[in-house]
């Protein structure tokens, strides 16, 4: 197959938060993340043609292990330390939006005042944006539950007419389906759709991204007895129990190779990535070029699949059906009980 030069969309920024959990508890940088994410939807700084778009990742480790969250803003090389949602806000409001440093919250530069790399989008000569700081969301309120107070009650004329509608149209599509959340059941609830597309005949295919190209947990078995379905693991491990991160990086990145190559040629009803949102979430692979190439590639009528935690919002941005797993009890912190056979793996 004849390689395509990797392709880049525009950007202003890259922001970086750790959230390797020396410097501070992981969900205070996820919190964050979320938060600047909803932001950059207020003002449109999300958008993948917008050349002021605000890239966000979280990172496992920035080599700051103390007065944490830490977020790094590229290009500008500035390092801020300690950053609540207050913070958060001022940062937003007068670097992101404003263009000046909050001088007070930096703890590191790699370059000397007014001598920092030139804002991107002023180089290529974009358009300045028009931006609103009065648009953006209170702090703290970091995702769009709320809005789910204006859709139509179940039993409404309004909702019945809808599904009417819909059901006289009668569209079909492949759909870019992704269960993430901190809950369990992301993997699970993709193994159900699995076995439903298997009992109608369909092709199926799984690439597993971390989990040991040698496990053979219940569901690999189960495959295996149920036959017809292609199943694929490439990884050397989980990350944190990862004994060459290089190579993990390596593995993973292979096999979404693989992956493009099934997804384009395979023939596959559906196909699912396993734990892929890892590699977008740590900036192992950029998630922009991963859903142009989607957009690009994908089948019309081909189900994907995608799981993991800390899905990229632009990613759930593209996805047509996103589930996200919260976790209210579980036996391992509650009673001391382990991953168990049969439920676990």
């Amino acid at each position: 197959m004849e390689q395509q030069p990797p392709s880049m969309r525009s950007y202003g920024r890259h922001l970086l938060l750790c959230n390797h959990g020396d410097c501070a508890a992981p969900a205070a940088a996820e919190a964050l993340l979320r938060q600047i994410e909803q932001w950059n939807r207020d003002v449109g700084l999300n958008k993948l043609r917008n050349p002021h778009r605000i890239k966000c990742s979280l990172v496992d480790c920035l080599g700051v292990c103390q007065k944490g969250p830490i977020l790094a803003v590229y290009p500008d090389g500035i390092w801020y330390h300690s950053v609540d949602s207050a913070a958060l806000e001022r940062i937003y409001r007068q670097h992101m939006i404003g263009g000046a440093p909050v001088e007070e919250l930096i703890f590191h530069r790699l370059y000397p005042p007014g001598q920092e790399p030139a804002y991107a989008p002023d180089v290529r000569g974009d358009e300045p944006p028009a931006l609103d700081a009065d648009q953006l969301s209170p702090a703290g309120v970091s995702d769009n539950r709320a809005a789910g107070a204006a859709l139509p009650t179940t039993g409404s004329a309004e909702a019945d007419q809808r599904r009417q509608q819909v059901r006289r149209k009668a569209q079909k599509k492949g759909l870019v389906i992704v269960n993430t959340g901190e809950g369990k059941g992301k993997t699970t609830a993709a193994l159900g759709v699995m076995m439903r597309a298997w009992g109608r005949k369909m092709k199926v295919g799984v690439i597993q991204f971390l989990k040991h190209e040698t496990a053979r947990y219940g569901e690999i078995k189960a495959a295996a007895r149920m036959g017809d379905i292609d199943w694929i693991s490439t990884g050397d491990g989980w990350t944190w129990t990862s004994a060459d991160m290089d190579e993990t990086i390596a593995r993973a990145r292979h096999a979404w190779s693989i992956a493009q190559e099934r997804i384009v040629h395979g023939g596959y009803d559906l196909f699912i990535l396993d734990e892929f949102t890892y590699l977008l979430a740590y900036g192992w692979l950029d998630v922009n070029e991963v859903l142009a190439w989607l957009e690009a590639n994908k089948p019309p009528m081909l189900h994907l699949v995608i799981t993991g935690r800390y899905a990229p919002q632009n990613l759930i941005d593209f996805a047509d059906l996103v589930t996200e797993m919260r976790e209210i009890k579980h036996p391992f912190r509650e009673q001391g009980i382990r991953a168990q056979a049969g439920i676990e793996f």
